[in-house]
């Protein structure tokens, strides 16, 4: 990679993250992140359910990347309306790393509930939430990272 700022005006890259952030946050805290169904109609057992943002103890980590993505929609709004009030590169820097976090923690949180269910043995899918996570939080580092480049800030 080159240091060389690109021709391409940075409020792109910023808007982008702002729309990544806000649609991945929203995901996460709205929408379930992974669901199963380990249902049998012979016995008639009817289990089914899915683990969400507000479920139990299992969600904090999933409120915490919802939160950390809406945060990241703050720093975007800031640079993009009132960058004069952002005093150094740094908060922007953070918003890097804060939705590298959440999308290295909707996939560690992706993983376990692969393994957890592929050892219930039981019908399971990844909802929403999950997606939201990491498209969210890929795209939007992607976005940040793009962005710091060109950022005219001291």
């Amino acid at each position: 990679m080159s240091k060389e700022k690109s021709e391409v005006p940075t409020s792109i890259f910023f808007m982008g993250a702002l729309i990544t952030s806000a649609i991945g946050g929203i995901l996460l805290l709205a929408l379930d992140f992974g669901g199963w169904d380990g249902s049998n109609y012979y016995l008639g057992v009817y289990i089914f359910g899915g683990i969400g943002a507000w479920n139990s103890i299992y969600g904090i980590p999933i409120v915490i990347s919802g939160f950390l993505l809406l945060y990241c929609m703050g720093i975007s709004i800031l640079v993009l309306r009132f960058p004069d009030k952002i005093p150094d590169k740094k908060y922007v820097k953070y918003g890097f790393f804060m939705s590298t976090l959440v999308f290295v923690l909707s996939l560690i949180g992706g993983i376990i509930f692969a393994v957890v269910m592929e050892l219930d043995d039981v019908w399971w899918w990844f909802d929403a939430g999950f997606y939201g996570g990491i498209i969210g939080g890929f795209l939007t580092a992607i976005l940040y990272y793009l962005g710091l480049k060109n950022l005219d800030l001291p």
